[in-house]
């Protein structure tokens, strides 16, 4: 292979390479599955150093490019990323856009995403354990249910389901959802609810109607990186909050309330994403107290508070809200079947109403035939006995990933067992890279999410998710055992090989 490098450009030769060999690969000159030089092979051949040739090929890993399989070398990937062309050379477009893009989309962390879901790809793997995905098992459902239930609703509503509506949402949906609310002691009216679709929406709304640029932003110091993406492009100054095994560290963020005056603060205080911590009683009243006081705005993510495996299901913060401090969301994404795309807000009404307004400017309003069937399906039961039969095989799952972890992870690494929700975090020692080690598992078709995917700042520690919700407990009980023996071998060299 000849690729020519341009000694006189400042850009590094290393990146000077990777941008070749994509163009190449995007191009189709290099094939799906073709096999690409040994390094010290090209490094002699075009006259660099071989750790140029590595740096080259490890970036264009974990963009999705190549894969390397152990003692077979580095191969083009069968399936390109997404937003990738695999059209000839003579098909490609010559449109620069480099310059086009937006700074807000450059301010996202929207392109670190979506390497991390390339990463979930396993090259060349026709069975893959999947320990980083939140996605249900198609076992788990309710096609024949739901189906039924949008036919209901069609024969109930008529043509309200296929007219334009209110941004808020469908208003039959409006008026059940505070009896749904009240049984977790959130007591609201239909004027302090809207309908949205899905969780990232309802953050995209609350961000735009009340983050400026240069305004601070709280969130635990590991978050939800699509709260993260949301914050970071309408230019929020982000910091991230220090969490121990309780949640939220309450002197922590005192500290940091004393010396900045932040606009808002997101949080996941029940089987927090991604270390599946919950916030304790006494921290949750401490927190809403000191808000109050502070005049700081809460976002609370309540998104997997339905996976309750042991004892009684937290108290959200919303319940000890007394002067609209906090704006509660929650997802049926989650706690029904993620296609649905259909998630709640609950604030104060004229905090709805100004939601309403901007929502107009996105979609105009939410869906009216999936509210409609959504709301059909909780009306005939069917809500309550699908998260029953889910918690039950989640709970199944986590007890597989525990008694695995027991079994083949060193003992210098640490996890708590969570109570609930759809993930396990995993602590391991500072020497190991959790993205080089996510490198030597997706090689054997094992995949999970590094610390850094989540990180707000810079993160001194290391740990990964494991999430239990898409494999069966067979492939949970591999796949850990597979992740144990690639830390066991990393702890014994200098963890990032």
């Amino acid at each position: 292979m000849i690729v020519e490098l341009d000694r006189n450009d400042n850009t590094p030769l290393y990146r000077q390479l990777k941008g070749k060999l994509s163009g190449l690969i995007v191009q189709r000159l290099l094939l799906p599955g073709s096999k690409l030089p040994a390094t010290r092979e090209l490094a002699v051949s075009i006259g660099v150093s071989r750790n140029t040739v590595i740096q080259a090929y490890q970036e264009l890993e974990i963009e999705g490019l190549i894969a390397s399989q152990v003692g077979s070398g580095a191969f083009v990937s069968q399936y390109l990323p997404d937003g990738l062309s695999a059209q000839p050379a003579e098909q490609q477009s010559v449109m620069s856009y480099e310059g086009l893009i937006s700074s807000t989309w450059l301010r996202s962390n929207a392109n670190l995403i979506s390497i991390f879901k390339q990463l979930a790809r396993p090259e060349g793997k026709t069975q893959v354990i999947d320990l980083a995905s939140d996605q249900p098992a198609s076992r788990l459902l309710p096609v024949g249910e739901f189906g039924q239930c949008l036919q209901s609703a069609v024969r109930r509503y008529g043509a309200q389901l296929f007219t334009s509506g209110f941004p808020s949402g469908f208003e039959p949906l409006l008026e059940y959802l505070p009896t749904l609310l009240a049984r977790r002691n959130i007591h609201c009216h239909m004027e302090n609810l809207m309908v949205v679709s899905g969780l990232q929406q309802a953050l995209s709304l609350i961000g735009r109607l009340f983050v400026d640029p240069g305004d601070t932003v709280l969130l635990q110091n590991l978050t939800y990186p699509g709260a993260l993406g949301v914050f970071r492009a309408l230019q929020a100054s982000c910091i991230g909050i220090t969490m121990d095994d309780q949640g939220l560290c309450i002197d922590v963020l005192e500290r940091v309330l004393r010396h900045r005056k932040p606009k808002l603060l997101y949080i996941v205080p029940t089987f927090h994403n991604p270390t599946g911590t919950t916030m304790a009683a006494e921290r949750r009243r401490r927190l809403v107290e000191l808000c109050r006081q502070s005049n700081l705005l809460i976002i609370e993510d309540d998104y997997a508070h339905d996976f309750v495996f042991e004892g009684r299901e937290p108290i959200p913060l919303k319940a000890w809200d007394t002067n609209g401090g906090i704006i509660h969301v929650g997802s049926f994404s989650e706690s029904l079947f993620p296609g649905i795309r259909l998630s709640w807000i609950v604030a104060a009404a004229p905090v709805i109403e100004r939601l309403a307004l901007l929502k107009q400017s996105f979609d105009l309003y939410t869906n009216r035939i999936l509210q409609g069937a959504l709301l059909e399906y909780c009306r005939k039961g069917y809500y309550e006995k699908g998260l029953k039969r889910k918690r039950q095989v989640l709970k199944q799952r986590r007890d597989a990933m525990i008694q695995a972890m027991e079994s083949h992870f060193p003992g210098e690494v640490k996890w708590q067992k969570p109570g609930g929700g759809l993930y396990q975090w995993v602590d391991i020692p500072e020497k190991v890279d959790a993205l080089n080690l996510l490198l030597k598992t997706r090689a054997k078709g094992v995949v999970f999410s590094p610390d850094r995917m989540f990180a707000v700042e810079e993160w001194s520690r290391g740990g990964f998710r494991l999430g239990f919700a898409a494999a069966e407990e067979e492939q949970i009980s591999r796949g850990v055992q597979i992740v144990g023996e690639a830390l066991k071998e990393l702890l014994v060299s200098d963890g990032s090989e």
